[in-house]
């Protein structure tokens, strides 16, 4: 009996042993994985407020004091879930209709988009870029002006400037005018992009409103690992691109071409139309959309150049995309310019004194 609890008693003993060690050897090995995984990046989201205020528009407040100026947006919320007028927050300079009705004001540019409604602007700097997952706007007065947040693949914090900058649009709107003036988290759904961002604009549109808007903060959500859906570019069409060569407008009749030579169709019903009346016509057009008309053919080419399209022109709406190179491509067709419109153009170095004077 004794001989056999003995030996009972020593079986166990080397099942411990035996589990021990192999549990010893699982904890060693997940000790290795994880400190492998602890290298590859992971899918968390990351929560930040704004670090620094980098450019706006305008501010209510004056440049020597806090009161309602732009750097109130920078860190966490001041007064915010707290409704009503406070000195702590953000507040463009203008509301409502009454300055575009006042005798100073000016005329509205041709040509103008109809989805372009942003009047004011301020773009704000995170310390982390991430792929965004959503942008929360604390809007503590009179919410509803937010009509667009961009994104931008430029790192205002990083000593080496980009060779390209780009700017994409997360979320975009018509101008509002919410029931209550009580303060509101703002959290649009926003599309994603295919490149990570620690920069952040913000336009709005305060025309509708009855007093002014006020934010307290901003908040960029986002993961530092790329997402799949935003794997896939897509294409996009620069305003950059408005080559009018004419080796450019002579290929375009390359399809047509029978024996080496051009076919000649003529131009259609375009050919019995007053010169006056295709002017008029594309007098409605915008200007990308003018541009990329120019190069259909000669006879459209002709029209889109001619210089009474241009006796006044806006290129605000285009801010993000103009540079050096697309002022010289209108250079020639600006000969009877009479107004100009550069509002918001030139940041980062995109327009320089050079390219503006030529």
């Amino acid at each position: 009996m004794l001989t056999l609890m003995s030996m009972f008693y020593y079986i166990c003993l080397r099942r411990r042993s035996r589990s021990g060690t192999r549990g010893e050897a699982l904890t060693s090995r997940r000790a290795v994985e994880s400190g492998q995984r602890a290298v590859l990046p992971v899918s968390v989201e990351v929560e930040q407020y704004a670090k620094e205020v980098l450019d706006f528009s305008s501010h209510y407040g004056s440049e020597n004091s806090m009161s309602y100026t732009m750097w109130n947006l920078a860190g966490v919320p001041n007064v915010y879930p707290s409704s009503g007028d406070f000195t702590q927050t953000a507040v463009f300079r203008a509301y409502g209709k009454w300055w575009e009705q006042c005798a100073s004001a000016p005329p509205p540019f041709r040509r103008t988009p109809k989805g372009f409604h942003s009047q004011d602007y301020i773009e704000l700097g995170f310390e982390e870029p991430v792929y965004p997952t959503a942008v929360d706007v604390l809007e503590t007065y009179y919410p509803g002006a937010i009509v667009q947040i961009m994104a931008c693949s430029h790192n205002p914090f990083s000593q080496n400037p980009p060779t390209d900058v780009r700017w994409e649009v997360l979320w975009s709107g018509e101008p509002t005018k919410v029931l209550t003036p009580q303060a509101r988290q703002f959290s649009p759904n926003i599309k994603h992009i295919n490149f990570p961002t620690n920069l952040l604009r913000i336009e709005v549109n305060s025309s509708l409103l009855d007093y002014y808007t006020e934010l307290d903060a901003v908040i960029l959500r986002g993961v530092k690992e790329r997402p799949m859906l935003a794997r896939y570019k897509m294409p996009i069409i620069d305003i950059n691109d408005l080559s009018d060569s004419e080796e450019e407008l002579s290929d375009l009749g390359g399809p047509f071409r029978q024996g080496g030579e051009a076919k000649r169709t003529g131009n259609g019903y375009f050919d019995k139309l007053p010169y006056e009346l295709i002017q008029l016509i594309l007098s409605h057009l915008t200007l990308p959309d003018l541009c990329r008309l120019a190069q259909s053919c000669k006879l459209l080419h002709q029209h889109c150049c001619d210089p009474l399209q241009y006796t006044q022109l806006s290129l605000q709406p285009y801010w993000g995309r103009l540079s050096d190179a697309a002022l010289g491509h209108l250079q020639s067709r600006c000969t009877l310019l009479q107004r100009l419109n550069l509002s918001w153009i030139g940041n980062r170095g995109a327009l320089t004194l050079t390219g503006f004077s030529r």
